[in-house]
């Protein structure tokens, strides 16, 4: 009990002068935070959302059924009024997503991760930038943040319009960064999309479908979204065999995506994980799809033989 005292007289020593008193009615942006087991960084998370310069927003937050600190530390924040809170068992994040997207007030909608934080004119930026050339779309720089190094992971310099949807897919690093959380979206335009539910990699088909819908994006410079890499996500441990599956089905569905809109994919995007077999931990027997034939690779390396895919 002691060491939970002294989080939340921390919390509200450090964060308390930004908490805003009231609520907003008609919020500019509304903010969509799942969040699950992340009682490590949510503080961080928040700290940067109720920060932000662009006061007009509303912060909501899907706790996922955690059974850590982390509803603990959610509640401390609640003195700030444009915060609202709500709980569901565990569903995973496209439940959450679509629930945020539900309850959204705002005039645009951002997600932010729960283990992520953006730079405290995120928001206004990207909100200034989509409002004043009408987009449906804004996006900014993503920073992937390891414990002891950080990485471009798509970098804007300059404020800029992309209208076809080979611009919108080059510019945004699909399929290697298909990330919904370093934009903000129309909200009379993202209500049309809905996230898988019960499926890993959601975002990678989400994503496509929504930046070929969009009218327009505008990207933007001079700020960031800063992706922690996070050993215990969901994402990296040990794949399960439901996991293999969806990630397979995810990236096939890419390939299928351009090819229907006629956008060129390079061979490493065709080149397809179908499953790996693990014995200690250890990839004893990995299958590789490239072009509807299947190559099986003793420990990941050695080619044992090869079949034709049934389509």
């Amino acid at each position: 009990m002691g060491d939970i005292t002294e989080l939340a007289k921390g919390i509200k020593l450090e964060h308390a002068d930004y908490f805003a008193n009231e609520g907003v009615e008609n919020p500019k942006v509304s903010i969509v935070v799942p969040a699950f087991n992340v009682q490590d960084y949510i503080e961080d998370c928040l700290a940067s959302l109720i920060r932000q310069t662009l006061r007009d927003i509303e912060i909501i937050v899907i706790d996922d059924g955690s059974y850590d600190l982390t509803p603990t530390i959610i509640h401390m924040f609640k003195g700030d009024r444009r915060i609202r809170v709500y709980t569901q068992g565990t569903s995973g994040p496209s439940l959450a997503r679509n629930k945020g997207i539900n309850l959204a007030k705002g005039e645009y909608i951002a997600f932010v991760d729960a283990d992520d934080w953006v730079d405290n004119d995120f928001i206004e930026k990207l909100y200034n930038a989509a409002k004043n050339t009408n987009s449906d779309i804004a996006a900014a720089t993503i920073i992937r943040k390891r414990e002891n190094s950080q990485k471009y992971r798509v970098h804007y310099t300059e404020e800029k319009i992309y209208q076809t949807l080979e611009e919108k897919i080059k510019i945004c690093d699909i399929p290697t960064c298909c990330y919904v959380w370093n934009k903000i979206y129309k909200a009379d335009f993202i209500k049309n999309f809905k996230f898988k539910v019960g499926a890993f990699f959601e975002d990678v088909l989400w994503i496509p479908e929504v930046l070929k819908q969009a009218n327009q994006l505008v990207t933007v410079p001079d700020t960031n979204y800063y992706y922690r890499v996070n050993n215990n996500s969901i994402v990296k441990k040990l794949p399960s065999k439901k996991k293999q599956e969806d990630s397979y089905n995810s990236k096939k569905y890419v390939v299928k995506f351009f090819d229907e809109n006629n956008l060129y994919l390079s061979p490493k995007g065709r080149n397809l994980t179908k499953r790996i077999y693990y014995f200690l931990k250890v990839p004893v027997l990995k299958i590789k799809e490239f072009e509807n034939i299947e190559t099986f690779l003793l420990f990941g390396i050695l080619p044992i033989g090869r079949k034709n895919v049934q389509i």
